[in-house]
């Protein structure tokens, strides 16, 4: 490629002798890894854009069972015409889809064949064997971006056991220790609960140090829970698409080795003038019948940017229908038809899109899927981000006559599927609130203004319920911050499209500097250490994240919950419930 842009430079300097500098820029212009905007005015746009909507590769289980290879690898794949050599999972830009039932086994064999780590010294691990696994756990990091290809893998969203080979994220899975050794292979199992709530949820990479850098190269895909015979019939009759939306990061030599030219900066995306990805596709094509419905699973698996989903016919706004909020039913249909739904990163949400009947002697219309602008104030780059394409829809041929899920049917499903509601009462007024404070400065990146340390712990007691407080920092004078936990949902007050107050399941919640959220925490079924972290994933590389431990009082005699390794037996789950205040 480069070669060719010689040839061609050389070509255009004969041309204009007297304007060598002007050849130069035209050549510039036309390099498809250089940092320039998207434009569909460009010759090549046709060549790479408006391609076919393609779902992401799909494993599914089998008689109970999710078996699969995922190896993590270099892979050579093109972003809007520019050759890329990125970090993946199995070569492409984009995980697998792994869909599964309640109840199953999800079985993976990751092997990591990066290159030797340069400084494998930056994590300090031991190693540790069960029944069941080996394993190594992270006991002494850095909050530096480090470790590069060194690897694990989380399963966000999920209600899972995280200690041992399961959505264990405190686990260190190296490459090779020098070239010519093979690739060394490690064992993941993680067991989804019979009573599962059924939705979409997400894996990705998530070792502390280098999990902005893989994320933000592609490794990461969608993880289906579906609902067995409970189905819906008009949504089980609807086409789904899944949207795996990033924001992949790479240089002008089509790769990214190390946190360059500002790349995960407040500023360094919107420098780039990189485009936002669905599925690896810079702004796909969907095609629709008049009249039918489809349902699309968006999965924010972006590092920073806030995305402001709107579908759009002319001047005249598409409803989008939403069903589901980070894999957890609503119970009712949600219209946004004035205002765009919310993705910020780790975000899911669900929604039913039905296209509208084509006017008389007209057999064709077009839809655009947008993401708005946003203001500086509300944008987690701390700037006012620039609208952009995202897909383009396609409304032509025989129409159809299919049906939207009325609220009674949605309602009946929330109930057999959703986590129960936590009540206020309880809560006991005399226990502590658990608080966590996000802040950074220029180098430092804090919760309760304690850098990550993987022996530092927040120590909870199962089948106890307690009241939480998220807030950012207002000195420190940073971002915005996406909170999430792991293996956690919790629920949180918003303003539906009508205006009106809804109470939702989540388990990533944006906070913002003027709204600190209280939130009710429960701790059941599972025990174990996990983590919760600002999903602005560059920060929590740099220490904005925290340790949880949950313990059963009746296995440790000790009144007080210990940092230390676990009974593999043990199980807990802390479940957080957002009460009415400052509702986004």
């Amino acid at each position: 490629m480069k070669t060719l842009f010689a040839i061609l430079l050389s070509f255009l300097l004969l041309l204009y002798p007297a304007n060598h500098a002007y050849a130069a820029d035209l050549i510039k212009a036309h390099d498809p890894c250089s940092y320039h905007p998207i434009n569909n005015a460009d010759a090549s746009y046709s060549t790479y854009a408006e391609q076919d909507f393609v779902n992401p590769q799909e494993i599914r289980s089998d008689n109970g069972v999710l078996e699969t290879t995922l190896e993590v690898k270099y892979g050579d794949n093109k972003i809007a015409g520019c050759p890329v050599h990125l970090r993946s999972y199995n070569g492409k830009l984009v995980g697998p889809t792994l869909r599964v039932e309640q109840g199953d086994t999800i079985s993976i064999k990751l092997i990591n064949d990066l290159p030797p780590q340069a400084h494998p010294d930056d994590h300090n691990t031991n190693q540790q064997t069960t029944k069941d696994c080996s394993y190594e756990m992270e006991t002494k990091t850095n909050n530096k971006p480090h470790n590069f290809n060194v690897t694990n893998f989380h399963t966000h969203g999920l209600h899972v056991d995280p200690n041992e080979c399961s959505d264990n994220v405190l686990r260190v899975m190296k490459p090779r220790a020098k070239e010519g050794d093979p690739a060394p292979e490690y064992m993941i199992k993680v067991k989804v609960p019979d009573d599962h709530p059924p939705g979409t949820y997400w894996y990705h990479a998530h070792l502390h140090g280098s999990t902005a850098l893989q994320v933000s190269s592609g490794m990461a895909g969608a993880l289906i829970v579906e609902d067995g015979n409970d189905k819906i019939p008009e949504i089980a009759k609807a086409k789904e698409k899944i949207f795996v939306v990033q924001q992949i990061a790479y240089n002008q030599e089509g790769k990214i080795e190390d946190y360059e030219n500002d790349t995960f900066g407040s500023t360094g995306w919107e420098k780039s003038k990189r485009h936002v990805t669905i599925n690896g596709q810079i702004v796909p094509t969907i095609r629709m019948q008049p009249g039918e419905v489809q349902r699309w699973r968006f999965i924010h698996a972006g590092i920073r940017e806030s995305i402001k989903l709107e579908l759009r016919h002319d001047r005249v706004q598409i409803p989008l229908y939403e069903i589901a909020v980070d894999g957890i039913a609503l119970g009712k249909l949600d219209s946004w038809k004035d205002k765009p739904v919310d993705l910020e990163p780790g975000y899911r949400s669900d929604v039913l899109i039905q296209a509208k009947q084509l006017p008389e002697n007209q057999t064709q219309q077009t839809y655009w899927l947008s993401d708005i602008s946003t203001t500086s104030e509300n944008s987690l780059l701390g700037v006012a981000e620039t609208g952009s394409i995202l897909a383009k829809v396609i409304v032509e041929g025989q129409p159809m006559n299919m049906a939207l899920p009325n609220n009674d049917q949605l309602e009946k499903f929330k109930k057999n599927n959703a986590p129960k509601d936590i009540l206020s009462d309880q809560i006991k007024e005399t226990d502590k609130v658990q608080q966590v404070i996000f802040s950074n400065n220029s180098t430092d990146f804090m919760v309760n203004g304690v850098a990550f340390d993987p022996n530092h712990v927040r120590n909870l007691t199962l089948n106890k319920a307690e009241k939480w407080e998220l807030m950012t920092d207002l000195e420190s004078g940073g971002p915005n911050h996406p909170f999430h936990i792991h293996v956690n949902p919790f629920q949180v007050d918003r303003k539906d499209p009508d205006g009106q107050n809804e109470r939702i399941w989540r388990d990533t919640l944006l906070i913002t500097r003027e709204h600190p959220q209280t939130v009710l925490s429960r701790y059941t079924v599972f025990t174990g250490k996990f983590v919760l972290h600002c999903h602005i994933l560059d920060h929590e590389d740099r220490g904005m994240m925290e340790g949880v431990q949950i313990v059963d009082p009746q296995k440790d005699q000790n009144s007080e919950p210990k940092d230390e390794n676990l009974d593999p037996e043990d199980k807990g789950m802390m479940e957080a419930v957002q009460i009415s205040h400052n509702p986004i």
